[in-house]
């Protein structure tokens, strides 16, 4: 049966904007996921990041309690918040000393303390620390706070608190 060229001019570009239709609903879903996958990067690095806190305030919590003879007397790792003056992650900012020869107690700390300021350098970005001693009961308690902006910034600076007793 022949078409009438009647019901041809009625139907002709229907299919075309199905086919408009059917590409804008892609499109709002490809959007949706890039932005999807955008967050998840996001949320990724910041994981990443606090891991790398989390990491460097044990490191450092493990080199207190080695030089127990100093620290369970002595304030030689207290640093205050704004005191790491290292900010370079370059290979002649990296802290010798200890690593080679004996050293006091004493040289022992600075050479840790160093190392640690070097580990935030170049690990966190635009980073900062402290270390502090509480008194309790029980002995000393050594708290290490690591600050970083890994926000660019969006978000205020994260913060990482390790406690522990020595």
């Amino acid at each position: 049966m022949p078409v009438s060229k009647r019901s041809y001019n009625r139907s002709s570009g229907v299919g075309l904007i199905e086919v408009l239709a059917a590409m804008l609903i892609i499109s709002i879903g490809v959007l949706g996921i890039v932005g999807l996958q955008t967050k998840s990067l996001q949320h990724n690095q910041m994981a990443y990041l606090r891991s790398q806190a989390v990491i460097i305030g044990n490191d450092m919590m493990d080199r207190i309690r080695v030089n127990r003879s100093l620290s369970s007397v002595s304030d030689n790792y207290v640093v205050e918040l704004e005191q790491l003056t290292t900010d370079r992650c370059e290979p002649e900012a990296y802290p010798d000393g200890c690593e080679s020869g004996s050293c006091t107690p004493a040289e022992l700390a600075e050479y840790d303390i160093r190392q640690w300021k070097f580990q935030l350098a170049c690990l966190l970005p635009d980073s900062d620390g402290s270390i502090a001693i509480e008194a309790s009961s029980s002995g000393r308690i050594y708290v290490i706070t690591m600050q970083f902006d890994e926000s660019r910034g969006q978000q205020p600076v994260r913060e990482v608190v390790i406690r522990s007793a020595l």
